[in-house]
């Protein structure tokens, strides 16, 4: 019998009865509940089904690139204010946070749910593996999971560059030569205490310009994943001072590089993501991983570096019948940000 929980001591002993992906590990979970108590976390199980959810509040204004050219509909939709049941974890959005062996029932799930909410979004992934037969739901194209393929011949930096255009190879070797006063170190628990403030404030930085933002991540939590082994933090400086830092996740032949934070100002003369890019690229090679996972942002950026799009999408549907007939003609015309795709290899 399907159940959802909202306090993870009530799970703790039942969640890995069955074997369950990195990303589903109650360690890793309880990072997130522990550190992110403005928002709902739900646990959903059964014999064979383990899911992780949020419920958080979201205005649309939040999504105002998504809306930039329709200003009517962002005056209507910002002043709107929503309690968003998100059928994953909303902090890394293109991992899966559910394992079944069977199709997941939407309906008895959210029949389960005992929290309001006025919103649901469940990503593309989620919703392909369920049984839904409710038809109120709309597909909405969001921004591309950018992915690097590492190829299997490339044994070091020097060779994937050597597989770059000219043009392309330039570039790399501008910004390792503009960054050559960065230091990058790896950043244990101490200096992860030491610099909280730090990283904090070059994290927002970097998460107040993207598309969309969702429920405020907690800076405080790298301390625990990083404890855990979960996750690795480099951090890069300038004369002492941190200036940007990034995050890797392995896991098995992929290597995820999610959050991350820059001086902004400094990287107009200094481009430290450039540099941060790099680095990851290089730390894939050398890892012998197979894929880089770059994530949703700084899409056109990414591409200069050989990063593809994979297409992401959600299914929405808002619960309220008055206010879903009156947005649908609004939020079914969200579209993403148009950008050019570069291509940086010779083959």
């Amino acid at each position: 019998m399907l159940k959802v929980f909202t306090d993870i001591k009530n799970i703790q002993k039942q969640w890995e009865d069955i074997k369950v992906p990195k990303f589903l590990d109650l360690n890793f979970l309880q990072i997130y509940y522990q550190k992110h108590s403005q928002i709902t976390h739900l646990f959903a199980m059964d014999a064979n089904i383990r899911l992780y959810a949020h419920i958080f509040k979201l205005t649309f204004s939040k999504a105002k690139n998504y809306l930039k050219n329709n200003p009517i509909s962002n005056i209507i939709l910002s002043s709107i204010n929503f309690d968003v049941l998100y059928l994953t974890n909303s902090y890394i959005t293109n991992v899966p946070a559910f394992t079944s062996d069977k199709a997941i029932h939407l309906k008895q799930l959210l029949n389960t749910i005992e929290h309001n909410y006025s919103l649901i979004v469940i990503p593309d992934f989620l919703f392909e593996n369920m049984i839904v037969e409710n038809d109120n739901y709309i597909k909405i194209e969001i921004e591309e999971e950018m992915i690097i393929d590492v190829r299997g011949e490339w044994e070091t930096l020097e060779d994937y560059m050597g597989d770059l255009k000219n043009k392309y190879r330039n570039k790399v070797k501008k910004i390792i030569k503009k960054t050559s006063e960065l230091e990058i170190r790896n950043l244990d628990v101490n200096d992860l205490e030491r610099y909280a403030i730090d990283i904090k404030s070059l994290f927002k930085q970097v998460a107040t310009s993207a598309t969309f933002t969702g429920p405020k991540f907690n800076t405080d939590s790298f301390v625990s994943f990083v404890k855990q082994q979960f996750m690795k933090i480099d951090g890069y400086f300038m004369n002492d001072k941190l200036v940007g830092f990034s995050s890797a996740i392995e896991k098995d032949e992929k290597l995820y590089s999610y959050f991350v934070g820059f001086d902004k100002n400094l990287n107009k003369s200094v481009p430290i993501y450039g540099r941060i890019l790099i680095e990851n690229i290089k730390a894939a090679i050398e890892g012998k991983k197979k894929l880089l996972i770059l994530g949703r942002t700084a899409n056109e950026y990414k591409s200069n570096f050989g990063a593809f799009p994979i297409k992401s999408y959600v299914y929405i549907r808002i619960e309220n019948k008055f206010l879903r007939t009156l947005l649908k003609p609004i939020y079914s015309k969200l579209s993403i940000k148009k950008w050019i795709q570069r291509s940086p290899f010779k083959n």
